[in-house]
């Protein structure tokens, strides 16, 4: 009972999503005057994050039954549109933290509910691992629980958590024998190891344990158990969305719709200042190759907006009419989500390159989010040419295994 009230005033204070959108217009300016800072520090600034979380963008992060946002896929999505327009970076982290939700689901309440329901800034939890055993660690089986080992890289948003939720391998010789551990932040040590040339500031450093980590047995579990228990919850209607993976991947796509967006803000707020060098035009507006140019990015970000808006509007029928996206649903969803980032990046490239030799100044923001939206679009689950070639391969009725790792099947 003392849960539920809690759950109850968290739930009265959540605000809506239009409520957070117009909050992170408001933000914008001061978001976008800090990402070169932000860059600089590999991480989101801890100001940053007070904001963020002053606006209510981590509700995105926690659970419904703990208090957390219960949006559709088009609210989550605009969010994450609204966010990436100020700061790419930033929205690629709050986007990576939400993947504690869907494991949250994996053990008790009792377990989890202190972890959720501690004061905190931020987002509460990381989750990561589980592709391969290199991005994942190892157990071994004890009294009363387990001892891991292993290292964790590309932890986005663990600089700002209290908790992570960490695969492992169970069995050296079966890919099959996969868990899941939720553990303390301060357990572990975070190797500071994060240094990219694009979303260097989301921190997505490497986790790791020093020497062996014991993880009592209630805060081990497995795929199955995520799968009974999502049904369990789905019944009482507490569960996550439907739609699992593909729906995070389908809402984290208005993160690089946002990027684009502001790259063709930056774009054209630049064209009436400044001319081509070695060519009769005294303002860059009056080219025709500015024309093309602006044509041929704003068309490509309006496509890919277009995808985005099938693909949220198909899950959200999915969540309304209670069933679940079938396989080559879900693999088509997945290439959208790739065809997304590819052309956002494209876009912003093709502005970038059209924008000067002083366009690469550090100070220029057009840069920044050009590398950053380049580098989302290099992520495994954007890959343009690996789910095209699986959409393709599905539409010419050849099978192949899939080389997901278990967890990301289940999920």
């Amino acid at each position: 009972m003392a849960r539920d009230a809690t759950v109850a005033r968290e739930t009265e204070r959540q605000p809506k999503a239009q409520e957070i959108i117009d909050r992170l217009v408001e933000l914008r300016p001061w978001l976008r005057e800090r990402q070169a800072d932000a860059e600089r520090q590999r991480r989101i600034p801890h100001e940053s994050v007070e904001r963020l979380d002053a606006a209510g963008v981590f509700g995105l992060t926690s659970p419904k039954r703990f208090g957390g946002a219960d949006f559709t896929t088009r609210e989550q999505y605009d969010v994450f549109r609204a966010l990436g327009s100020g700061c790419g970076a930033s929205a690629w982290m709050v986007w990576a933290a939400q993947g504690g939700n869907l494991w949250s689901c994996a053990f008790d309440d009792a377990v989890v509910a202190p972890v959720y329901e501690a004061p905190w800034t931020g987002n509460r939890t990381f989750a990561v691992g589980g592709t391969s055993r290199r991005m994942a660690g190892t157990a071994r089986r004890v009294e009363g629980g387990w001892m891991i080992r292993g290292a964790w890289p590309f932890s986005t948003g663990s600089v700002h958590a209290s908790h992570g939720y960490l695969a492992v391998f169970c069995d050296e010789s079966d890919d099959s024998a996969l868990g899941m551990v939720l553990v303390p932040k301060e357990s572990l040590v975070a190797l500071d190891d994060w240094d990219a040339m694009g979303m260097a500031a989301t921190g997505s450093q490497t986790m790791a344990t020093d020497g062996e980590l014991f993880v009592p047995d209630e805060r081990f579990s497995t795929p199955e158990r995520l799968a009974e228990r999502v049904a369990e919850l789905g019944g009482r209607g507490e569960g996550p969305p439907r739609g699992g993976l593909a729906r995070s991947l389908v809402t984290g796509a208005g993160v690089a719709l946002g990027m684009a967006d502001h790259a063709m803000e930056v774009f054209l707020g630049a064209i009436g200042k400044r001319g081509i060098p070695y060519s009769p035009y005294t303002k860059q507006a009056g080219a025709p190759v500015t024309h093309l140019t602006v044509g041929r990015a704003h068309t490509r970000i309006r496509a890919a907006g277009a995808v985005a808006d099938a693909a949220v509007a198909f899950l959200d029928r999915c969540e309304a009419e209670e069933k679940d996206p079938s396989a080559h649903e879900t693999l088509q969803l997945h290439a959208d989500v790739a065809c997304i980032w590819d052309a956002c990046a494209a876009a912003v490239e093709t502005l970038f390159a059209a924008s000067g030799a002083s366009a690469i100044a550090k100070r220029q923001p057009l840069q920044l989010i050009a590398r950053n939206c380049r580098a989302g679009s290099l992520h495994a689950a954007h890959g343009i040419d690996t789910w095209t070639e699986n959409i393709g391969r599905a539409l010419c009725g050849v099978e192949a295994e899939s080389s997901a790792g278990v967890l990301e099947q289940r999920a």
